[in-house]
């Protein structure tokens, strides 16, 4: 063969698929960038707290170019949030929706929602990033928002097994988000204890706090 020989059909077909094109990124590429950064991010926020990491080191963590990073983040707290919103919209909400539409009774489904929501707390992300927030807080004033949307998903989710219930039993919830807001205090509160204590599990003697407290909830439910 000599070193003028004709490329292949073949050869031609791989050469423009590996040809990078000019332009605008298509919208699952500006999707599979974003997403990259808020997991490198988490990872940066992690190792080094949300005081620690800097938007250089996540652009060198990440290996792309500043441009790229400010193009779609304007600051440490935009990305920081958007890191809170995947894990909330995407790891929380769909691994607790399953609770929510059984046809099973409302202290069943709601004991089962309050130990998924905890459990799921103590895993390494999120307890981590929970630790971040209960620490930096105090320094940082923005990561109280953060705070505030892993109650917010937790509070939504338990309105959901509320109203579905009362549509299944043909029953009117004047207020659901008052018992919602009570569990969610708890649960709150009880995942503080355990991430403060350095605890990463979910005992016996707080399934039975759990359990007491759903209890005594579903007992007001004339009430709601």
């Amino acid at each position: 063969m000599t070193a003028t020989s004709a490329i292949t059909p073949k050869q031609s077909a791989a050469i423009a698929v590996g040809r990078r094109t000019r332009g605008r990124p298509r919208l699952e590429d500006v999707a599979d960038i974003e997403n990259e950064l808020v997991e490198v991010a988490l990872s940066e926020f992690l190792r080094h707290g949300y005081g620690g990491a800097s938007m250089a080191t996540i652009v060198k963590a990440a290996g792309v170019s500043k441009t790229t990073l400010y193009s779609r983040f304007a600051s440490k707290e935009d990305l920081f949030i958007a890191m809170m919103k995947k894990m909330v919209e995407g790891d929380l909400s769909s691994r607790i929706r399953a609770v929510e539409y059984p046809s099973r009774p409302l202290t069943d489904m709601l004991r089962e929602f309050s130990y998924k929501s905890l459990e799921i707390g103590l895993d390494s992300r999120h307890y981590g990033v929970v630790r971040l927030i209960c620490g930096e807080s105090h320094r940082f004033p923005e990561l109280r928002a953060a705070g505030e949307a892993l109650a917010a998903a937790s509070r939504g989710g338990i309105i959901n097994v509320m109203t579905a219930y009362a549509e299944r039993e043909g029953l009117t919830f004047a207020n659901p988000e008052a018992p919602a807001n009570a569990l969610t205090l708890l649960l709150r509160g009880m995942h503080l204890d355990i991430v403060l204590e350095g605890s990463r599990t979910l005992d016996a003697d707080r399934r039975e706090e759990i359990d007491w407290f759903v209890d005594t909830l579903v007992a007001s439910m004339d009430r709601w």
